[in-house]
């Protein structure tokens, strides 16, 4: 047997699974690591902890399994972080992670310096505080370690620099750096200059099929693994589910779903939108480039909605033996299209696309005596969806869509399915698995380096469609002008303070 060992680095832990290279998943395991929000809003995390999990995640794999047999190892990680370095390769500061959104001073100084138009035109994405060249330079003035920088890193590269020796980074994470220049596919001298980070600094990239390095003997003994082993560059987690949802040719897309949600196609150059609602990021392979527009609260805005409004679905639930799920979704079933009338912003953490507006609240409107508990219900779900339709209207400035793969935790409920087939007027495809897809896209980039597959169209050999949600052309037209009334909510309300 030969296997694939993949590790999605995400936010609150390490999620590794195993795989064979004819496509079975054959385990997983989740190790866990904190997370510093104590000081507003910032957000970090030690790299030492992340190390620990995959060393603990790769043993309680590969306990049973032959370490020869093991043809490479790949990761997906949670991008635009900085992870510092000094020459000697000891960490400067903890990490600073996606989340944290300190650096607003330097956003400004590359506003004055690039301006935000040529800042997009060069990176594909908004000039924001979340990037990490915005956070290497709070770093570089607060921490005062500019002299000793010597390496700016993202969380899986890191990852890799312990059980290789070697530094470096791929295309997809670079891309989203705010420092990577995505029409030629190189860092951007003119941003680097503008921001006073040295180009010596950011390291060689890489596609994410290629070879990293190979495990060393210090980090065979920590995780397992055999000594030699070929460890790949991998991706960023927004480009691994884009390869792991099967989305390798232009013009195919997909909808994850979960706590937050994104939509995502790929294409062969970015998407600059003249209201730079969506970014983009590169794919796996120099040249090609996933237009993304991300969302905050979807399935947050579903689980905030189950635990403050429907308790007496939660009792039912518990004294019936039922999910709460379906009690919930059956009434969202039985309400009609628009909520009759309700209308819900799912803005309970700001928004990022279609809006980027930090401070953007979540509201109801259209409240009326005769307003039922179903109706609101249903308006939260269709505020999601509605918000999705949104961002999915930008790529059809340039692409035309049949159809999108769904993955993420809510894409289980066939009511939401139905849902977002009917209001973004496309077949929702469900695959088999819903929770693997970083995981599988690092798994195919090590399958390709490692000569196995062919190219990422391997992935079909991990997935499949197992349900199609087909519009109602009837009820697609009733969906119009409730998503424009859905966006004249938000527009009216901008700026409001509550």
């Amino acid at each position: 047997m030969q296997y694939l060992l993949a590790h999605d680095l995400g936010t609150s832990g390490d999620k590794a699974t195993l795989f064979t290279t004819d496509g079975q998943l054959v385990r997983s395991a989740v190790e866990a690591y904190p997370c510093d929000y104590s000081h507003g809003n910032w957000a970090e995390q030690n790299p030492a902890d992340w190390y620990g999990a995959v060393c603990r995640a790769t043993r309680a794999l590969t306990a049973d399994v032959n370490p020869a047999e093991i043809l490479g190892v790949s990761f997906s990680g949670h991008m635009m972080g900085a992870v510092l370095l000094d020459g000697r390769g000891d960490l400067l500061r903890p990490a600073i992670i996606w989340a944290d959104q300190r650096a607003t001073e330097e956003q400004e100084i590359l506003s004055r310096r690039v301006g935000d138009d040529r800042f997009y035109a060069i990176t594909g994405n908004r000039n924001n505080p979340t990037n990490s060249i915005a956070k290497i330079m709070w770093s570089m003035v607060h921490d005062g370690c500019g002299d000793r920088l010597a390496a700016a890193l993202n969380c899986k590269d890191y990852i890799i620099y312990r059980l290789t020796g070697n530094l470096g980074t791929d295309y997809s994470d670079a891309s989203g750096t705010g420092a990577f220049d995505l029409n030629t596919f190189t860092w951007s001298q003119e941003i680097l200059e503008a921001a006073g980070v040295p180009a010596s600094v950011m390291p060689e990239v890489h596609a994410s099929t290629e070879l990293a390095g190979r495990v060393t003997a210090g980090a065979a003994k920590e995780t397992g693994l055999l000594e030699g082993t070929p460890v790949f560059h991998g991706c960023g987690d927004g480009t691994a589910a884009s390869v792991g949802t099967g989305v390798f040719q232009v013009g195919q897309a997909y909808c994850s779903l979960g706590s937050s949600a994104w939509i995502s196609y790929m294409d062969d150059a970015p998407l600059l939108d003249p209201q730079q609602r969506t970014f983009n990021l590169a794919g796996i392979q120099k040249g090609r480039v996933y237009p993304l527009g991300a969302m905050q609260a979807a399935g947050l805005s579903y689980n905030w909605m189950r635990d403050e409004l429907c308790r007496a679905e939660r009792m039912d639930a518990g004294a019936n033996g039922t999910s709460v799920y379906r009690e919930i979704n059956d009434q969202i079933a039985r309400t009609p299209v628009g909520a009759n009338g309700v209308v819900y912003l799912p803005y309970l953490m700001g928004e990022r696309s279609p809006w980027w507006d930090a401070s953007a609240k979540g509201a109801f409107l259209g409240l009326k005596k005769e307003t039922a508990h179903a109706d609101l219900l249903r308006a939260v779900m269709e505020g999601v969806t509605l918000n999705l339709a949104l961002i999915l209207n930008v790529f059809r400035q340039k692409r035309d869509f049949s159809a999108l793969r769904i993955i993420g935790g809510c894409a289980q409920e066939p009511v939401w399915r139905q849902m977002l087939a009917d209001a973004l007027g496309v077949r929702i495809q469900k695959l088999n698995l819903l929770e693997e897809g970083c995981s599988l896209g690092a798994a195919v980039a090590a399958g390709i380096g490692a000569g196995v597959f062919p190219d990422a169209s391997a992935i079909d050999r991990f997935i499949r469609v197992e349900d199609e949600a087909v519009p109602d052309p009837a009820v697609t037209e009733q969906y119009a002008p409730l998503l424009e009334r859905f966006a004249e909510a938000y527009e009216r309300l901008r700026g409001m303070a509550f």
